[in-house]
């Protein structure tokens, strides 16, 4: 499932949701290969 973040990581808006944990996803930034976690008040998903 993708999604935009509210405010952008090192440069990067779109993520990738992987893993729900909580509250908060594993994602991953789409274009930089990396992964990073995220509340879900950090970002919307996209339809």
């Amino acid at each position: 499932m993708l999604a935009t973040l509210k405010f952008p990581i090192m440069g990067y808006i779109r993520i990738r949701l992987i893993v729900k944990k909580g509250y908060k996803w594993l994602a991953e930034l789409v274009g930089a290969d990396l992964e990073i976690e995220v509340s879900e008040d950090d970002f919307i998903i996209d339809k």
